[in-house]
């Protein structure tokens, strides 16, 4: 096969699936009545996110009608703030698609902290092993914060995690990584009542240079989808970054919010063909 058929194959495939995509979501969404989609937004600094939101293209400034945005605990503007996170990209393109749902994003992130700051059973001395002890309990911050928005009848679609970046600075934290990271989703979907509860969390990229145990978390990040039921792993490393290597600038972070979107979208379609 010369080179132009596999590009014409490759090409008819992404179409086809794209499609397919397009065809269940649409019968999915116009066979139920309007839901209320819950999805939780959680890490670290990018999560937090050093988009910048006056460089952002005119079609993202824009809040899409049926989305609501929590931050903190306090519903806000998708747009108000100078820099975002995931939360736009992942917004209008989880709006396209369900655009008669109302699509809930609650966002609780705090930067520069490790697994042991998000430990549900928390002790403040392997915190600090991490310089993360005056961040406090952050599982039970999270919880709180969720479950303000919780109902008899809330859905929770998903959970989106963007953490590890602080582990992988500290090789003691980094070899606990899988265990820790196992236990915070087990705790979460206990605490939620959703013990299936997608989980979708991004790789993390940071420079090895200042971060010496990235494989060491990265590779923990790669056995959870194996380990933890229903987890997603997003890829990271080709998003444009901020000049100091760690952080996604705003094409980044709209495109790391798009791919959390396709890995739910994707989530769905591969549980309408079961």
């Amino acid at each position: 096969m010369s080179i132009t058929q596999q590009r014409l194959l490759s090409v008819y495939t992404h179409l086809k699936t794209n499609l397919l995509i397009a065809v269940v979501l649409f019968l999915l969404s116009g066979s139920l009545q309007a839901r209320e989609l819950l999805f939780i937004l959680a890490g670290q600094s990018n999560m937090v996110g050093q988009g910048t939101a006056s460089k952002l293209p005119p079609a993202y400034r824009r809040v899409p009608g049926n989305v609501q945005y929590y931050y903190n605990g306090y519903l806000t503007p998708l747009n108000r703030f100078r820099h975002f996170g995931p939360e736009l990209g992942f917004a209008h393109e989880i709006s396209k698609h369900f655009p008669h749902d109302t699509i809930k994003l609650i966002k609780f992130a705090v930067g520069g902290t490790s697994l042991f700051a998000w430990d549900p059973q928390w002790n403040p001395s392997k915190a600090s092993t991490t310089r993360n002890a005056s961040a406090g309990p952050l599982f039970k911050k999270l919880l709180k914060t969720v479950k303000i928005q919780f109902k008899d009848d809330t859905k929770l679609a998903g959970i989106l995690w963007m953490q590890g970046e602080a582990d992988a600075k500290y090789p003691t934290a980094a070899r606990q990584y899988a265990g820790n990271l196992n236990r915070f989703v087990t705790a979460l979907r206990h605490e939620l009542h959703t013990p299936n509860a997608l989980f979708i969390m991004g790789s993390v990229n940071p420079p090895a240079r200042l971060f010496p145990a990235t494989a060491i978390v990265q590779q923990a990040q790669k056995s959870a989808v194996t380990r933890i039921r229903n987890t997603r792993l997003v890829r990271t490393d080709d998003l444009d970054k901020r000049n100091d290597h760690l952080h996604y600038n705003t094409e980044g972070q709209l495109e790391l919010g798009k791919r959390f979107a396709r890995a739910y979208l994707k989530t769905q379609l591969a549980q309408a063909r079961n």
